[in-house]
């Protein structure tokens, strides 16, 4: 079932790339662009690569994506194949469900979490959604998919953002930081929602701190669509993924590194790196202190060489913890 899980995790990774990539200022994706930014591909090699996302893009084909492919004939990549989304033949006209239909859609959903049917539904249910239908299927409690933050956001909420983004109009929503806080209100002009690392953030203009923020999909609820008018989009080029990752840095310092791990072994490091051949591992954009502690757990499993800095402060870290060791016999005898 693994396989099938993955599969469909990049086919989402994909369409919500496609869906948000007029707010990166891109008409087209290239295969390079994907390769490097969406979870799924990342750690993959150059021919496994095109591989999978000709699978996919075939996949969603099928779905009912109108995806178009095209060599780029100006530019800086000019002569690279690249591939966009017909948005007006993706685009529905507006739909209204009955609270029954709403049932039977989100029990579709529900039932179909690991079958074919869940896909199909999923595929079908992101399609409504993308199009700003107008329905409510929150008292169905539909799961939209397995992937990553997508298996916890409920349908609508993800329908209020996606009208949002599409008619222009204002959010308010209750934000917690963490599970033990009391959520507060917040008000937002929505940018895009952005997939990085196996979630989901929503971007845009924090209209109570009246600067750029992400808030993680998971943290937020009740999302409400204002009737007033966004003051703040987007600056014109502006990269949502660049901004997520420069927000995600301000409280983190992320790092690359470079880790050999005995086959099988520590496993939460290897599912967050590329594997290199052998026992070599590259971990990227990973939270140094998270790393540090990670691998002093999983050691001599999974011994960093790269960078000499993060190697030496494992070490320091082993080196306590055995000195504590021993003071604790010497105290027990």
């Amino acid at each position: 079932m693994a396989p099938r899980r993955d599969d469909l995790e990049r086919q989402i990774n994909l369409t919500f790339a496609f869906l948000s990539a007029e707010s990166f200022d891109r008409k087209y994706l290239t295969q390079a662009w994907i390769h490097s930014s969406l979870d799924g591909y990342r750690d993959m090699s150059i021919d496994s690569f095109r591989k999978a996302l000709q699978r996919d893009l075939v996949a969603l084909r099928k779905a009912g994506v109108p995806i178009e492919s095209q060599i780029l004939t100006s530019g800086p990549h000019e002569g690279k194949q690249a591939y966009r989304l017909d948005s007006e033949g993706y685009e529905l006209k507006d739909i209204e469900f009955t609270p029954e239909e709403a049932a039977v859609l989100g029990l579709a959903g529900e039932m179909g979490q690991d079958l074919e049917l869940g896909a199909f539904a999923r595929s079908g249910w992101t399609k409504i959604a993308a199009s700003g239908a107008n329905r409510d299927l929150g008292t169905a409690g539909a799961a939209v998919s397995n992937a990553g933050d997508l298996r916890v956001l409920s349908a609508r909420d993800l329908d209020a953002i996606m009208r949002a983004r599409h008619k222009a109009l204002r959010i308010r929503f209750s934000y917690a930081r963490s599970q033990t806080d009391s959520p507060g209100s917040r008000s937002m002009d929505v940018w895009g929602l952005v997939p990085e690392r196996d979630r989901i953030y929503l971007v845009g203009h924090d209209i109570d701190r009246a600067e750029v923020r992400c808030f993680r999909i998971t943290r937020i609820s009740g999302v409400t669509v204002l009737d007033d008018p966004v003051e703040h989009p987007a600056p014109l080029g502006t990269n949502l993924q660049a901004v997520v990752r420069s927000h995600l840095r301000r409280d983190r310092e992320l790092i690359h590194a470079h880790l050999t791990v005995q086959e099988g072994r520590a496993v939460a490091l290897t599912s967050e790196g590329a594997h290199l051949g052998d026992n070599r591992w590259l971990l990227e954009d990973v939270d140094r202190d998270w790393l540090i502690r990670n691998a002093a757990a999983h050691a001599p499993e999974a011994i960093v060489t790269e960078p000499r800095d993060v190697v030496d402060e494992v070490i320091a870290l082993l080196t306590t913890a055995q000195e504590r060791m021993a003071e604790g016999h010497a105290t027990h005898r």
